[in-house]
């Protein structure tokens, strides 16, 4: 209890939205109404979930498992991408981050591998892989459960745009020198299948829940059911501050939504989809692209262009997106040579390359 209270307190993410969160009261009015309590019970839901899957090591077992049968460089570095931007979809741009980012150490120390270009490649896919799901990331979570989308309004927006992201994560393979390597061995990891298939029944419940086909309390009582079952550790491992730092993004939104100054500035830059658009990718470049879309969600009804805003704003500055951050204190966190401004300057300079070919995409979809 005391470690995981010290964890939030700790999380730099969690205790600046806390002090802005304050201050925007000085500013403005909020409601409880602003808090969008479904959202953050589906987020809960979804973590939980995702702890339990590091736990088990579902995605390691089967990243090892596809690396271990490559025979070239670009091979394993396909696969890597390949596993960060479909496991993004299924377990979240971060935990794909999280789980992938050690994964591609390990195997650099037997593969010289560009580590910069590689990590911030992994890092580019996760955020374009998430887009295709609604539970792929907390700001889809909030836009299906904010517009009321069924699943298939939600993949009529994401298939388009996911599709061309995967074209391009095979033409971007091609930048890593082909060479053959020897067969690499992996750690073994084994799996209990009893209660992987428990927790495939979970987290089919839990999505239900996120896309309303269900009540979103029922996803959560499941989700505590299976950690309770399956691994009470875990309780342990949930990152509660990305639940509190939502909330201080409902509360920071809120109040920033009801200055009238604000409101007009937005409400004048959401008036057509085109506007929403570029409102939203500006808006993620300064604030991240989660409070992008609870922000401008309240002033527009261009869903399609607000999703491609947001999808396409986690691109660019390293705060454009929460998973930007994690890619950057995992690479400080396994580098040796700790080159973290090189780092800023190579992942700045990819990401703005993405992200004026992306506004170029999001123009031509809409």
């Amino acid at each position: 209890m005391i470690n995981t209270l010290k964890r939030i307190l700790t999380d730099k993410t969690f205790f600046i939205t806390l002090i802005l969160s304050i201050l925007s009261l000085c500013f403005g009015q909020v409601k409880s109404t602003d808090i969008d309590f479904k959202t953050i019970i589906s987020l809960s839901s979804l973590l939980i979930i995702i702890a339990i899957y590091q736990d088990l090591g579902i995605l390691k077992f089967i990243a090892n498992y596809i690396v271990s049968k490559c025979h070239s460089t670009r091979l394993v570095f396909l696969v890597l991408l390949l596993c960060s931007f479909f496991g993004s979809m299924l377990f979240t741009n971060d935990v794909a981050i999280l789980t992938l980012i050690p994964i591609f150490f390990n195997i650099s120390k037997r593969i010289p591998f560009p580590k910069i270009f590689a990590i911030s490649l992994l890092t580019i896919y996760a955020n374009l892989g998430s887009s295709f799901t609604p539970f792929g990331n907390p700001q889809n979570i909030y836009i299906v459960s904010f517009y009321k989308l069924s699943v298939i309004d939600f993949l009529g927006m994401s298939i388009p745009f996911g599709l061309i992201s995967l074209i391009t994560l095979l033409f971007s393979v091609l930048f890593i020198k082909n060479k053959q390597i020897e067969k690499q061995s992996s750690n073994i990891i084994s799996i209990n299948r009893t209660k992987t298939v428990w927790l495939l029944l979970a987290s089919i419940v839990v999505l239900l829940g996120i896309l309303s086909v269900i009540p979103v309390i029922i996803s959560l009582l499941i989700s505590l059911l299976s950690g309770l079952t399956l691994s009470k550790k875990i309780f342990k491992r949930v990152d509660y501050a990305v639940i509190l730092t939502f909330i201080n993004f409902f509360i920071i939104v809120g109040a920033i939504s009801r200055i009238n100054f604000v409101s007009g500035l937005i409400t004048n830059h959401t008036n057509n989809a085109l506007s929403t658009f570029i409102s939203a990718i500006v808006t993620s470049q300064l604030i991240s692209n989660v409070p992008a879309a609870v922000l401008l969600s309240k002033f527009t009804n261009h869903v399609y262009a607000l999703f491609l805003g947001v999808s396409v704003g986690g691109l660019g500055t390293i705060i454009a997106s929460l998973a930007n951050l994690l890619a950057l204190r995992q690479y400080a966190g396994y580098s040796q040579n700790r080159s973290n401004f090189q780092f800023f300057k190579t992942f700045t300079l990819l990401n703005m390359i993405f992200l004026v070919l992306f506004i170029v995409v999001g123009i031509v979809l809409l």
